[in-house]
């Protein structure tokens, strides 16, 4: 027994008409995620740079509050030397700053930075430009390099 499948000449499959409009709307979704992708890129590079910058003021801010320490420490030292040479002395003489009390405040400055840590402390000094997020490349994302 022989089975036959005749289709009349002028029948033919029924195409879609919606598919093209459905690969427009496909390729259009992948448009538009592409540059969510993009954009999302340059939003957290932007954010790494403040960051960045943020935390280089926050080491500024921090170096400067330790050196106004060190300077309100020694014009303390100094305001009781003089109150212990008013005290001592019957004579008001006012005290003139000398050279060695100059010399004191730059040993104390200097112990600070040697102090650990003190390579940051020189690296804080340096005031540095901020960076564009478009001129700092990203190189995590390059797969050349993984």
């Amino acid at each position: 027994m022989q089975v036959e499948l005749v289709v009349p000449p002028g029948v033919a499959k029924p195409k879609s008409k919606l598919f093209p409009v459905l690969v427009f709307l496909l390729m259009a979704c992948y448009g538009i995620m592409t540059l969510v992708v993009i954009e999302q890129g340059h939003v957290i590079q932007s954010q790494r740079n403040l960051i960045l910058q943020l935390f280089q003021d926050s080491q500024q801010l921090t170096a400067q509050k330790g050196r106004e320490g060190v300077q309100s420490a020694i014009e303390k030292k100094q305001a009781e030397a003089r109150a212990k040479g008013k005290a001592g002395h019957s004579s008001a003489v006012p005290m003139q700053k000398n050279p060695m009390q100059k010399d004191q405040a730059q040993k104390l400055l200097s112990r600070k930075s040697q102090a650990p840590g003190s390579r940051q402390a020189s690296k804080m000094e340096k005031e540095k430009q901020p960076m564009q997020a478009v001129d700092k490349v990203d190189r995590r994302r390059f797969p050349s390099q993984i």
